[in-house]
């Protein structure tokens, strides 16, 4: 299926999702594949370091299953402290025919929790 055509649209739903403790080693799902026919648009990525120490964390797009992006690299979140990974003033879109899926990784095991600001687009 064809994703839909942002001039032409039907639906557009605000929603903010959380991950929490995200995993290291292979790392946590926050946002996966719209469904038939939707797009997401990603407004703002958020990471919340829970620990005192810092912890680095990665935001990756997997297109199609098998290549990974790296929309930030091993970024530094303060101890007790938040980041904004991605601000709305740089928004991606996360599409269904690509089987776009948002994740994130860090060293630190349930040390960070992610925010995804996004629009479901229909």
């Amino acid at each position: 299926m064809a994703s839909p055509n942002i001039a032409n649209l039907s639906s557009i739903v605000g929603i903010t999702s959380a991950t929490s403790s995200v995993s290291p080693t292979i790392g946590s799902i926050v946002l996966g594949t719209p469904a038939t026919n939707h797009v997401y648009k990603i407004n703002t990525v958020m990471a919340a370091n829970k620990t005192a120490t810092t912890a680095y964390i990665t935001l990756t797009l997997n297109r199609n299953t098998t290549v990974w992006y790296n929309l930030a690299y091993q970024m530094p979140v303060p101890g007790n402290a938040s980041i904004v990974l991605m601000g709305k003033d740089n928004p991606i879109y996360m599409m269904d025919t690509q089987s776009d899926i948002l994740s994130a990784i860090t060293a630190t095991a349930s040390a960070v929790d992610v925010f995804v600001s996004y629009e479901d687009i229909s």
